[in-house]
């Protein structure tokens, strides 16, 4: 088991390395830790680890992989770049180049730099394709461009067989190949190499492919071949802690302790695993609870234990790494839209900065206009407001995991109405100001 040492000093006197560990379509409903369903998977490793730093109970990410991706690295919102939705296999359209990640501010204040795992943010036909993130700031990078599969994506001309966890086209700075070694264990395994070898101060981006589909039963797990997709995708998310652990567990010896490990989801949970008493209409892809609000744990030095009520979207993870390690922000004239929130890991009673938190969904990736508007939403420390093609709805979040009944605005009175018209002139504001820069 691993653990952090409590009452780090607020600047430690080494650089502080910075770990950022994101999951695949993982709810907060399927973290035992997070409390939120009868049966979760177990996973010990995550649940310490949000012992022993801030757990986030209201952070929020776009309701699909590439946007969130994109957002927590450029710490902007999807309407600036485009990635409103994902990137498919078959897709010409990438994150730009010109947009700077936090790879890049680290990278140019002496940070060594890898991406391993998922990428999504490129793809095989987009311009620059598997050399993408190494021309975003990543000295490194190694794992899958897209999901695991192809079948939904246009199916890869070197595939002659169908891809998983188990036979994957696997890419190592910009070159491709097949291989058979298991997905999830390799990302860890990958990880591992690189950091055992990094100077110090590092920036390690660690993107697991689970518990994203397709699901399976993982190397060790004693369920059937055949069981329903439920059990194996909580097996799946049982051997991704398993691996968060060893990962946290082979970090060189020292470095843990000036280590800051940030853990996300990129979206909820997949409506065909959602169990109840949650709905699975309300899962991943689509803007309630169980699509948009993820687990967020930060841990490690200058970080004070608790749980946050905090609002937080994933734009926010740049400006709050960079204030917690302490390099300037690069000179630039394209507005961020992620607020820090480093108060609060030093105070998880802090209410942060954020009065509202946004999320959008949108597509197809690119420029507009849009086919797919899919819809926005807005909440603030207690209402909710999703507004999409069947209308606007209000919703009354106070007590619960999900969203609970909506309520059209014309229904509402007194207080409720007056939080309702902040919460739409919000909707305004941001459909006003976030434009596309390409």
């Amino acid at each position: 088991m691993f653990w952090f040492a409590t009452g780090f000093a607020a600047e430690p006197a080494l650089r502080t390395n910075v770990l950022m560990i994101v999951a695949d379509d993982l709810g907060t409903d399927k973290l035992s830790g997070y409390g939120e369903h009868p049966n979760p998977p177990n996973t010990p490793v995550l649940d310490t680890l949000a012992r022993q730093g801030v757990r986030f109970d209201n952070a929020y990410a776009y309701p699909m992989c590439s946007p969130t991706r994109a957002a927590i690295l450029t710490g902007r919102y999807g309407r600036r770049d485009g990635l409103g939705a994902i990137v498919t296999w078959p897709a010409t359209w990438e994150l730009p180049l010109r947009e700077v990640l936090l790879s890049e501010v680290l990278h140019d204040n002496g940070y060594a730099t890898a991406m391993i795992g998922k990428w999504h943010l490129s793809g095989p036909r987009t311009p620059s394709a598997y050399r993408h993130p190494n021309l975003q700031g990543f000295d490194h990078a190694a794992g899958s461009i897209n999901n695991l599969y192809f079948e939904d994506e246009g199916r890869s001309n070197r595939a002659a067989a169908t891809t998983n966890y188990f036979r994957w086209e696997r890419f190592e700075d910009g070159t491709e190949a097949i291989v058979d070694t298991y997905a999830t264990a390799t990302t860890t395994k990958d990880a591992l190499s690189w950091v055992q070898g990094a100077a110090e101060p590092w920036f390690l981006y660690v993107a697991y492919n689970s518990a994203h589909a397709p699901f399976h039963v993982p190397p060790g797990a004693s369920i059937p071949a055949n069981a329903p997709a439920p059990v194996k995708y909580a097996a799946m998310v049982e051997d991704l802690d398993r691996e968060v652990g060893r990962l946290l567990g082979g970090l060189p010896t020292g470095q843990r302790e000036h280590t800051l490990v940030v853990f996300v989801a990129d979206n909820g949970t997949p409506h065909g695993v959602v169990t109840p008493p949650r709905d699975p209409a309300h899962g991943k892809g689509s803007l309630f609870e169980g699509g948009v609000n993820v687990p967020l744990i930060v841990a490690g030095p200058g970080v004070t234990p608790g749980v946050s009520q905090a609002l937080v979207h994933v734009v926010d993870l740049l400006p709050t790494v960079r204030d917690r390690v302490g390099v300037p922000t690069p000179l630039s004239t394209v507005p961020l839209d992620g607020v820090s929130f480093v108060e609060v890991l030093t105070n998880p009673a802090s209410p942060g900065p954020r009065k509202f938190v946004y999320c959008e969904k949108f597509g197809p990736a690119g420029p507009p206009p849009y086919r797919d508007p899919g819809g926005r939403s807005v909440r603030d420390d207690r209402y909710k407001l999703i507004v999409d093609r069947t209308g606007a709805w209000f919703y009354d979040l106070q007590g619960r995991d999900d969203d609970g009944p909506g309520r059209p605005p014309e229904s509402l009175v007194g207080d409720e109405r007056a939080r309702y018209e902040a919460l739409a002139a919000e909707l305004a504001r941001l459909e006003r100001e976030l434009t596309f820069a390409y």
